[in-house]
């Protein structure tokens, strides 16, 4: 091949190649436009961008630009879902399933098919305690690993926890109306009642396992009354008998100084293993919701009839002071508490409220999807059918 051959393939090359790159550079430039013309169309901030896919530097960086985030966490089933702060992880129940997720990412931690047709979840600390309400299987959990799974003789009517793993067990009797079991951790019986006196509606155990309280109804005079038996673990032996008001209860709840006993129509606490002092009386209230703060305060929604748009949210130390009353309007779906803060869904929003002061710290649209809400520190959780997602934070 000449010489002058060579050089004319070499100006081919070249010239194959600079229209190569015209062309890449024609198509970024139309590209560029293109994007610009549609961040006009619909308003982007430019530099709202920029600040998305910059660095704490100023440098571009595509990894500032993408959230590590599993939500919105997507569930098996939209119906009779649970979602319960355990230990500040997010603990839902399903009808077919138990997930514990880290509640910054969505991330599955732990996960088990439970298998109960009517399950119940009660926890507390680390621990899980599911029950298949009306039959007799039952199982004991962390929020990492399975601890043990049984089942009693009888059918289980319903169960509580402390936070070392202590179970209390409810169920029927072949020989009384009902009997309770309590099981430390490693299953071993560590108490034995045989109730004579009624059916448990309702139980609950202290923390320290040496206080056990039964819920008891039973029939007098043509009129269901409910009772509260307390019992000292250690001796097996009954300590007191408590009427409550008239009406349904809807939970008995041990705090540190006392227990909470909530009605439908009431509310009031038990001291001393035996005195009840009301804290609204009955027919005072009607009870719409009610939650928990981390320090065992009682947060309790409540207007002047069922599904009222005229309501008062009552922060209640476990003494049984009402610490404040806050006036809300609108019908109330959920409440959920941190230490000092409620978050409050309704129809169209979610509110974030301090407790003390009843300061309005941040609103959410919602809608009548929202079903449920979990608050845990300054972040709260929506269930929206067969989704879990964030809601928004607020300042806890």
């Amino acid at each position: 091949m000449s010489s002058n051959q060579r050089e004319i393939q070499r100006r081919d090359k070249r010239a194959q190649k600079e229209r190569k790159t015209k062309r890449i550079i024609w198509i970024i430039l139309i590209v560029i436009i293109a994007i610009l013309v549609v961040m006009k169309v619909f308003e982007v901030n430019v530099n709202s961008v920029k600040d998305r896919f910059t660095d704490e530097e100023g440098k571009f960086s595509i990894s500032e630009g993408v959230e590590n985030t599993n939500f919105p966490y997507y569930l098996d089933s939209s119906e009779n879902v649970t979602v319960r702060n355990i230990n500040n992880k997010l603990g839902i129940m399903t009808p077919t399933t138990f997930t514990v997720l880290n509640s910054a990412d969505a991330k599955v931690e732990y996960t088990f098919d439970h298998g109960y047709s009517n399950p119940v979840l009660v926890s507390s600390g680390i621990y899980t305690l599911i029950y298949d309400q009306g039959q007799s299987n039952y199982r004991l959990d962390t929020v990492s690993s399975s601890v043990y799974a049984e089942t009693m003789e009888n059918s289980i009517l319903c169960c509580d926890i402390t936070k070392n793993g202590t179970a209390a067990i409810a169920t029927t009797s072949t020989s009384k109306l009902c009997e309770v079991n309590v099981y430390n951790k490693s299953l071993s019986n560590i108490c034995h009642l045989e109730i004579s006196e009624g059916y448990i509606i309702d139980i609950a155990i202290n923390d320290g396992a040496t206080r056990l309280a039964c819920a008891v109804v039973s029939s007098e005079g043509g009129n269901f009354i409910n009772k509260v038996y307390v019992y000292d673990v250690n001796k097996e032996a009954n300590i007191s008998v408590t009427e409550l008001p008239q009406g349904s209860l809807a939970d008995l709840n041990y705090t540190s100084k006392s227990l909470f006993a909530v009605g439908d129509t009431y509310l009031g606490v038990i001291k001393g293993d035996k005195n009840y002092h009301d804290v609204y009386e009955q027919g005072q209230i009607v009870t719409q919701h009610y939650t928990y703060t981390p320090a065992g305060e009682l947060v309790i929604a409540f207007g002047s009839y069922n599904n009222s748009t005229e309501n008062t949210i009552a922060l209640v130390k476990p003494s049984g002071k009402v610490k404040s009353e806050l006036s809300f309007d609108g019908m109330i779906k959920d409440i959920s508490a941190s230490s000092n803060m409620v978050s409050v869904l309704t129809g169209n929003e979610i509110n974030g409220i301090v407790l003390t002061s009843g300061e309005v710290k941040e609103t959410h649209e919602t809608d009548d999807s929202a079903k449920t809400i979990c608050r845990i520190g300054s972040t709260v959780y929506v269930q929206r059918q067969s989704v879990i997602d964030k809601s928004g934070s607020y300042d806890s």
